[in-house]
């Protein structure tokens, strides 16, 4: 394997004493620089060019957190590579990681014996994740499906009502398009299309409009 240059970017002084030893221990890693705070790391790292940055996202040392630090040195250097290591695990955390940059995300608690482990995978191409972390995104892309199976349970009417709705049409105007089912040569109530939506929303398991259109343009 080659020789890994990494930086890190960590404000408690003990976790970065520990990865520091972790990586001194084996002669295939090495530090290029330490980091307590992201607006240190936006300055220096650019120019040290390191094959893989290590990643807090609290950085309480900081005004700007974790995810504006990676966002902004990818905005410098395209091809950075980054593991978040951190001790959030809550969803909007992680996601936000995975969308600005983060390639890996581990959680502190699982870190413990396994650092130079995950490193040479990701070097190697992989994308380590603690389980809790793996968990998360698989379901990201089991919701789709969940709400489509949802979609399914709408009726002919419901999805009548939904299709307009979605377009940005009052329940007035829905009510003037759609006929009365018992008297086609009338059209169904204002009342009724709020009854409609009603039960639309029960059924996505939704709480209003907005969260009813968007899924149902995830799908059609």
């Amino acid at each position: 394997m080659d020789h890994i240059k990494l930086c890190i970017v960590e404000d408690e002084i003990e976790f970065q004493d520990w990865i520091l030893d972790e990586l001194s221990a084996d002669p295939r890693f090495e530090c290029l620089g330490v980091f307590d705070t992201a607006e240190a790391a936006l300055r220096k790292i650019p120019l040290l060019r390191p094959d893989i940055v290590l990643m807090d996202l609290g950085l309480n040392k900081s005004e700007m957190k974790g995810h504006e630090c990676m966002l902004r040195l990818k905005l410098i250097s395209p091809d950075m590579k980054f593991i978040v290591i951190s001790s959030f695990s809550d969803d909007d955390k992680v996601f936000e990681a995975l969308k600005v940059g983060a390639g890996a995300y581990i959680v502190k608690g699982d870190i413990s014996k396994t650092l130079l482990t995950v490193i040479e995978e990701f070097y190697l191409g992989g994308a380590p994740m603690s389980p809790e972390i793996a968990r998360k995104v698989l379901m990201s892309f089991h919701k789709p499906a969940e709400d489509m199976a949802l979609l399914q349970t709408l009726s002919d009417r419901e999805r009548a009502v939904l299709e307009p709705l979605s377009k940005g049409f009052l329940y007035k105007e829905i009510a003037d398009m759609l006929p009365n089912e018992n008297d086609p040569n009338k059209n169904i109530s204002e009342g009724t299309v709020k009854k409609h939506a009603h039960n639309i929303y029960q059924k996505l398991q939704v709480n209003n409009r907005v969260e009813a259109i968007r899924k149902y343009l995830n799908w059609f």
